[in-house]
């Protein structure tokens, strides 16, 4: 056999899983340090069709002699690129860092941003019809955070570090003058301590367990002028496998602000089919139920619908109309090792339909 033969005859047992014999990245991901391609296909509504490439290297620590073993997932450092149609680019390096067999958490990313948003109104401005305001935020921006284990129980507790440095601009001349606040140089400085209980068997497609995440952060900075607002961000995960083909998983999350809370950092409902910054408000309750069905230990399909609601106030979340949104996906099981499934999604929500490319869980880490 040619060499080049030998080496395409390799290649192709190294993306086959031993189990069943099909595609799995497992080995090339772990044991030859590999990275997953990940292309970026922006369909998201607020910012237009778009793309670009991530690039995910899974690092796979060695066990910590004389340590209690159990699976821990793996190091994960990505680094992305991206344009959309409306002109927005990205561009970032972040790391979800697994120490010390699991008993430390570190998750860190930098990004630059030259960003085309639209802005609905809330808070101190008149809420807006269907089109907005659009306007653009050029910068970069950051976010630091580590949590400890406490002991062996599933709570983790540390802190978290937000910056963004930014300057924003009306991408129209004939806004009314009260929107004219929109334009500016932001410096936006976060500090706060965040709280989880997490006992998911996989952190990146779970199917069982419970991921409960709430964030108190003080943010300080100026726009325009000197602001001072606290933000409480609660998001919480169950997922149920009452049978071997079956996972159902709810979400119920809820973000609220008090104080001189600038335009951009109003809280917003966050739901596969509507457009991030679309409702925005003081206090935001977002629920959504999600069910997937093993097809065959590899393909998997995927329902999901949810509602939410944005006010400036959780009492006046009553008065506010429920956004509904909906749809279904797909997802392919491609590493076993890691339980990583990827796969899209396309959702329907209050105006328009919507695909999103998806790496585990739609819900994120």
């Amino acid at each position: 056999m040619s060499s080049s033969a030998a080496n395409a005859a390799d290649w192709h047992e190294l993306f086959k899983d031993p189990q069943d014999g099909r595609m799995d990245a497992s080995a090339w991901l772990l044991d030859r340090k590999g990275f997953l391609p990940v292309p970026v296909i922006i369909t998201e509504p607020a910012v237009g069709y778009g793309g670009g490439v991530a690039l995910a290297f899974f690092h796979r620590k060695p066990p910590v002699p004389g340590a209690e073993q159990s699976f821990a997932p793996p190091s994960v450092t990505g680094v992305m690129g991206a344009a959309t149609e409306n002109g927005t680019r990205l561009g970032g390096l972040g790391h979800l860092g697994i120490w010390r067999n699991n008993t430390v958490r570190y998750t860190g990313a930098v990004g630059a941003m030259d960003i085309n948003l639209t802005f609905y109104g809330g808070e101190n401005f008149p809420r807006l019809g269907e089109n907005g305001i659009g306007y653009n935020m050029k910068g970069w921006a950051t976010f630091q955070q580590v949590i400890w284990k406490l002991g062996k129980s599933d709570f983790w507790i540390g802190p978290q570090l937000i910056y963004l440095d930014a300057d924003t601009g009306l991408d129209e001349d004939d806004a009314p003058p009260i929107f004219e606040q929109l334009n500016g140089k932001v410096e936006n400085l976060g500090a706060g301590v965040v709280v989880q209980y997490d006992t998911r068997d996989n952190i990146f497609t779970p199917s069982r367990g419970l991921q409960s995440e709430w964030y108190v952060r003080e943010h300080w900075g100026s726009f325009t002028q000197d602001f001072d607002y606290t933000e409480v961000d609660g998001k919480n995960r169950w997922f149920l496998n009452p049978d071997p083909k079956w996972v159902v998983a709810l979400r119920l999350d809820t973000n609220f602000t008090s104080g001189d809370v600038p335009f951009y950092a109003l809280p917003s409902i966050n739901q596969r089919g509507i457009p991030k910054g679309r409702y925005q408000g003081d206090a935001v309750l977002t629920t959504e139920v999600e069910t997937r069905y093993d097809i065959d230990g590899r393909w998997f399909a995927v329902a999901f619908a949810g509602v939410g609601s944005a006010a400036d106030s959780f009492g006046e979340l009553d008065n506010e109309s429920a956004r509904w949104a909906g749809g279904v996906g797909g997802r392919y099981l491609i590493a076993r090792a890691l339980g990583l499934q990827v796969g899209i999604d396309v959702a329907k929500g209050p105006e328009e339909w919507a695909f999103y490319l998806q790496t585990g869980s739609g819900w994120g880490f």
